[in-house]
């Protein structure tokens, strides 16, 4: 079978195990446990959120039918892009297979599989790639094909699978490819420490009838329609951050009365989104990329540095970093806008919106202490972790970062309180050399 061409593969697969293509899957990982002493780190969640998502698109798979192959999607020019393989699975829809034995192609089919998936998208408009699956069944030796394989399934949560075909005699296996663990390793725990935020504030003024502090209240509680209010505009941004795929966090917080009246903006909503060019972890001195990274990492990053000519490396990483902020900056600035789009055109409220750091605000009793916090929105990878975190901490029925062994009874209590995720993220954030 290790002679057969990559046509005669696929009409193998189509025609003896179109209905059971688990039947050629091997290698599928257990789920992972924490093996050694202390509390797991970051790269451990990572690990076990990814795998725990590969091993759900295989079992899926389970109910996949293979209903064509070589299926012809459009003519460009002279020449006709077609699938490999194609069919649907239960509750997962869609299914597009594309298989290539050599790893001279393995990076070509990785480009197409992505491209089939938009197509569908665009043929039922509505769709997104949560509905459909993608596999790709290739060698799995070049390295921009297994960090592309990677960003995709974890930071841009698309639902791909990768296995590497084995011959043995006349019998052939699918391997169920996992990213190594050095990857997870990238992640370091100080993605998540103070200096690694980048904060956004916008802040506004009371609005009688619609953004009320405590004081028109009897028991110095905020009014239910302003809290109501103030949370629909966090989960908005939060939702637009989402769909920008920004690792994030969002809550709104009102001064209390008693404190406002010195203030002409008492309503705040704070965006705190990880940022990747935090110069905590990258940073240049001196023609030299530093900072708390892995080395491999600095190493690249230096690789890229070491080629920019005629000035063009001058405050680099600066300028990436400030690009980010803007673009964050204009995200919540639009969404924060459209919220007060009332009937005849924008409404005329005024607001400041800034850039504080997010250890300045965790210190501020201000900002932070005479304050309601309202509910909190996270998303990306924020959200992902936290929520592995606290189903690792209810199945050991301990937490040593917060609740310490007064756990909440269900999981979704934990969920939109902004004090135990600040907290966690900051124990999640500190790395071996932290008290």
């Amino acid at each position: 079978m290790d002679n057969m061409s990559e046509n005669e593969i696929r009409d193998y697969i189509f025609s003896s195990y179109g209905d059971d293509f688990l039947g050629l899957v091997e290698g599928v990982r257990p789920p992972i446990s924490w093996q050694q002493n202390g509390f797991p780190t970051l790269s451990f969640f990572m690990r076990r959120s990814a795998e725990k998502k590969i091993n759900r698109l295989i079992d899926a798979l389970g109910s996949l039918s293979i209903t064509a192959k070589e299926l012809r999607l459009k003519k460009v020019a002279d020449s006709t892009t077609r699938i490999d393989l194609f069919g649907n699975s239960e509750g997962d829809g869609l299914t597009i297979i594309e298989l290539k034995k050599s790893n001279q192609t393995e990076r070509q089919a990785f480009t197409e599989l992505l491209g089939y998936a938009n197509h569908f998208c665009s043929l039922f408009p509505g769709v997104s790639e949560s509905c459909m699956t993608s596999v790709l069944v290739a060698p799995m030796e070049n390295r921009v094909v297994r960090d592309a394989y990677t960003q995709e399934l974890l930071i841009n949560n698309k639902n791909i699978v990768a296995f590497v075909p084995n011959f043995e005699g006349d019998k052939l296996s699918l391997n169920a490819w996992y990213p190594k663990d050095t990857y997870y390793s990238w992640f370091e725990e100080n993605i998540f420490r103070d200096e690694s935020m980048l904060v956004v504030a916008i802040s506004f003024p009371v609005i009688e009838g619609w953004f009320d502090t405590d004081l028109v209240s009897e028991d110095d509680a905020i009014p239910e329609y302003t809290k109501s209010a103030l949370n629909t505009i966090s989960s908005l941004i939060a939702g637009r951050l989402e769909t920008e795929k920004l690792h994030s966090f969002v809550y709104a917080r009102q001064m209390w009365g008693s404190v406002s009246q010195g203030f002409p903006y008492p309503n705040t909503i704070f965006v705190v989104c990880v940022n990747p060019f935090s110069s905590l972890r990258t940073s240049e001195a001196d023609g030299e990329i530093v900072g708390a990274s892995d080395s491999e990492r600095l190493e690249a990053i230096q690789g890229l540095y070491d080629q920019f000519q005629d000035g063009g490396e001058e405050n680099w990483i600066d300028s990436l970093e400030g690009a980010f902020r803007g673009m964050l900056i204009r995200n919540v600035k639009d969404e924060f806008e459209k919220c007060f789009i009332e009937s005849g055109g924008k409404a005329n409220i005024s607001y400041d919106i800034s850039s504080p750091l997010w250890s300045g605000i965790k210190a501020n009793a201000i900002e932070s202490v005479y304050v309601h916090n309202l509910d909190v929105y996270a998303t990306g990878l924020i959200r992902d972790i936290y929520s592995e975190y606290m189903q690792y901490v209810l199945r050991e029925k301990y937490d040593p970062i917060y609740y310490s062994d007064d756990l909440p009874k269900f999981f979704y209590q934990s969920q939109r309180e902004w004090f135990p995720l600040w907290m966690i993220l900051n124990g999640i954030g500190l790395d071996g050399d932290d008290e």
